[in-house]
């Protein structure tokens, strides 16, 4: 592992995001598009055969099917992660706000500080699933088919139309689908970070309750502490001497 590959676990972590594509990546990928397109353009112009040509135009409707079909499940996906933690995160808040009003008292520091902590990472996990979410449900631009036919009316023109068109309309999908994928893995890492936490943050929680649920009971804890049973007990008055002492006090006076 690099040391670039281990800024990006460490980022994920705490702060999942996507990892941006380098300009040579991104120059790689535009030409290997464009040169996967010319090729199809290539192809479809050798072929001159109107029955292939038309099982062709059949193949590209059913792939656009299937990518919109991918599309509705990745956005069906996305609603329902929004949905989840939006319940998730009103528990997470009446947690916080409970803490910080004081309605929710810890004895121990260190198990407040832990809960203080761990619920706000919790938020935080959550804000950024339900962020992600949302950039992947935005409005996109997609290309549609075109309604002219070519200037040349025959049947394999319009045929070859239809199938260049097709190719490009797919592959603008494609890489529209692929950026809503990209957030909800963006969304799912968050989510499983919410639960590496939940757990962690869970198991202390136990540990604290059962430490303090084993310590000394109220009563014991008062019978040790003298000042605690002083202030129980609460203001003394004068004391009196015992009645003996006062007839042989008042013997002497006599």
């Amino acid at each position: 592992m690099t040391l670039h590959d281990l800024y990006w676990l460490i980022a994920d972590c705490i702060v999942p995001h996507a990892r941006p594509l380098s300009k040579i990546e991104r120059d790689k990928e535009e030409a290997y598009q464009a040169a996967k397109l010319a090729s199809y353009e290539k192809q479809i112009t050798a072929i001159n055969d109107e029955h292939l040509l038309g099982d062709y135009v059949g193949e590209c409707t059913k792939a656009l099917d299937r990518e919109e079909g991918r599309r509705q499940s990745v956005d069906a996906r996305l609603t329902s992660i929004i949905g989840l933690c939006a319940i998730a995160a009103t528990i997470v808040f009446g947690s916080i706000l409970a803490q910080a009003t004081g309605t929710m008292h810890v004895a121990r520091t260190w198990l407040r500080w832990i809960i203080g902590l761990g619920a706000w990472y919790l938020a935080l996990q959550l804000c950024l699933a339900i962020i992600a979410a949302v950039r992947g449900l935005e409005r996109r631009s997609y290309l549609s088919h075109d309604l002219f036919i070519p200037e040349e009316p025959n049947r394999i023109a319009i045929l070859r139309s239809k199938i260049t068109e097709s190719s490009k309309i797919l592959a603008d999908n494609h890489a529209q689908n692929n950026q809503k994928v990209t957030q909800m893995a963006v969304a799912h890492r968050s989510l499983k970070n919410f639960l590496v936490a939940l757990l962690l943050l869970g198991a202390l929680g136990t540990y604290g309750a059962m430490t303090i649920a084993n310590s000394d009971p109220p009563n014991e804890t008062l019978r040790k502490n003298r000042e605690l049973q002083d202030l129980h007990r609460g203001p003394q008055g004068p004391k009196e001497e015992p009645y003996i002492m006062q007839q042989q006090s008042g013997k002497q006076k006599i």
